[in-house]
């Protein structure tokens, strides 16, 4: 302002000075070199520094207004934000966070009248629109490559809702996208694409939080909703750890457990056991007698055999996230146990592959010698003094890296295990694990998937064939679709004679016919065949293992 008023007497001195015809000592001392630069100006450009001068002033003068114009209003504006509306701040990492982005991308985004957006052409790592993605993509038509994503952007989103005016202001923090002193001019909304993890402001006019509650409660209840008919599964990396370390979410479709084949009754018994664990009586029931609340189950059998599946199914059935993690994959006890920290309180765990976990006997290879003196190791004591020892009071210690047998044992029933979860553990060879691990209260129900029945085989050749009754016209005759569904239960019975028990797991079985899906007679004809050439193979697998089994124990001999 003061070089604009400085301007300003410049210009009325020039001004004088014209009037006078001559230019003043004032400006000669105020502006060295004026004589030349007027000269030079009025000789090449045939303009007059006074005229320039003025138009320079008044341009100034004009930008001097219009910036104090929107400082005021600025001022007036959060004057107004401040004492005019009701907040509720929303943290970057929160998945509520997520969850308005999800409700605003659906029902504003998608309108005519939104004009500044954010576009990301591949996976932004946050699931706030992985739930409308399903609906709007088609993936026949774009899997070759990532369709685009389209979230709001920084700055104030203005929307109504249940009649009352709402903004949703997304925040940037990032001070790398204002490091130039052009980029503080600028708008939010002009000055960087968000990253996914900026905090939200949500306001509304009234002096009142309770309709900003009500517009949270429907973002979840929308997610909810569109949720119902996917599981969100959760994983993580585990090499690392950060606030948002579950940070890959993937969205399966639900799966009925009648698609997962093993006992019924045992099937039944799980059911109910798991209903009767999450009624809210149990709970009470648990917290009332001091018993820690969680729920552990041990699924083992040869691979293929729905050990991961059914943890899936599950968690659709009871409407849970089902959180993954593969634990020969976490880097060590640490990010462990901060994994398990941030779980919710009612979720399904799936543990796959504990048996790789990597830990030895003490006194091998890789090991350290542990001695505290106690060579009790009895693991049906309660303590947790068996954490760390296995038969006739050896104790366990771990490789040099990777998770460790105290470790995982800790965040099952120790102070880092959460309290509400269901953990399933998954294993192929049951028997090599410790009994520390499989011990009650960490393990409450042992389950064995083994290779298919006769009986689940013909339910699932009904269950891959009915799906051509489905796809009957309404106005078909009744006659042939009772023929058709009829036929199909006599092939479904005929394949069920040629399979045997303890040979063939669900996994290749649906393989099979899977390769004859538009074929049931073809795929009646060639099972016995089919199970013939897995019977051959199964033995051959048998005889090379014995073979490698007797030079292994052959080379120990010539050691010793």
């Amino acid at each position: 302002m003061e070089r604009l008023l400085t301007l300003a007497g410049t210009t009325s001195l020039l001004a004088q000075s014209r009037a006078r015809g001559a230019a003043p000592v004032e400006l000669e001392d105020r502006i060295p070199g004026y004589d030349t630069i007027q000269s030079f100006l009025q000789t090449w450009f045939r303009l007059d520094i006074g005229t320039v001068l003025t138009i320079a002033a008044a341009m100034g003068l004009v930008s001097a207004c219009a910036q104090s114009l929107h400082a005021t209003g600025l001022r007036l504006y959060w004057w107004v934000i401040r004492f005019l509306t009701a907040s509720i701040s929303i943290a970057g990492k929160d998945r509520l966070n997520r969850e308005v982005l999800n409700w605003l991308g659906h029902h504003q985004l998608s309108k005519k009248s939104t004009r500044i957006l954010t576009a990301y052409s591949e996976q932004v790592q946050t699931d706030a629109w992985s739930y409308r993605r399903v609906q709007e993509r088609n993936d026949y038509q774009s899997e070759k490559r990532v369709p685009v994503q389209y979230l709001p952007t920084f700055g104030t989103t203005w929307f109504i809702f249940e009649k009352r005016v709402f903004m949703v202001r997304r925040i940037l923090t990032n001070s790398s996208q204002r490091s130039s002193d052009w980029a503080s001019h600028t708008p939010d909304e002009y000055s960087g694409a968000p990253e996914g993890d900026e905090p939200l402001v949500v306001m509304c006019l009234g002096r009142s939080v309770v309709p900003i509650q009500r517009f949270l409660q429907q973002c979840r209840d929308f997610s909810d909703k569109q949720r119902e008919a996917f599981v969100t599964v959760r994983a993580s990396k585990g090499q690392s750890f950060h606030d948002d370390s579950w940070d890959t979410t993937i969205l399966r479709p639900l799966r009925p457990l009648e698609t997962i084949h093993f006992d019924e009754d045992i099937k039944a018994d799980l059911l109910a056991d798991i209903k009767n664990y999450l009624d809210p009586a149990t709970r009470k029931f648990y917290n009332r007698r001091g018993i820690p609340y969680r729920r552990g189950y041990l699924l083992h059998g040869p691979p293929g055999t729905g050990k991961t599946s059914l943890s899936l199914a599950l968690a659709g059935l009871f409407g849970l996230e089902l959180y993954l993690l593969h634990v020969p994959s976490v880097a060590n006890d640490t990010i462990l146990e901060k994994l398990f920290t941030h779980l919710p309180p009612r979720c399904i765990v799936l543990l796959e592959d504990i048996d790789a976990v990597g830990i030895r006997r003490s006194g091998g290879p890789g090991t350290a010698r542990i001695d505290d003196g106690s060579a009790s190791g009895d693991s049906s004591d309660d303590s947790d003094g068996d954490d760390m020892h296995g038969k006739n009071g050896r104790l366990y210690a771990h490789r040099d890296m990777g998770c460790t047998l105290a470790g995982l044992l800790n965040i099952l029933d120790g102070v880092a295990s959460q309290e509400g979860r269901i953990v399933f553990l998954t294993s192929n060879f049951a028997h090599k694990l410790d009994k520390a691990l499989t011990r009650p209260g960490r393990v409450d129900r042992t389950i064995y998937l083994g290779p298919i029945s006769p009986a689940s085989a013909e339910l699932m050749f009904l269950r891959m064939y009915a799906a051509d009754m489905e796809d009957m016209k309404a106005d078909d005759d009744k006659a042939a679709r009772q023929l058709a569904e009829d036929g199909t239960k006599q092939l479904a019975a005929e394949f069920r004679r040629h399979i045997p028990d303890g040979l063939i797991t669900p996994a290749q079985l649906q393989g099979y016919l899977l390769n004859h899906r538009d074929a049931p007679v073809r795929a009646v004809k060639e099972i016995r065949e089919w199970v013939g050439q897995e019977r051959q193979l199964k033995e051959d697998a048998a005889r090379r293992e014995q073979r490698a089994a007797e030079k292994r124990k052959e080379k120990r001999r010539e050691r010793k």
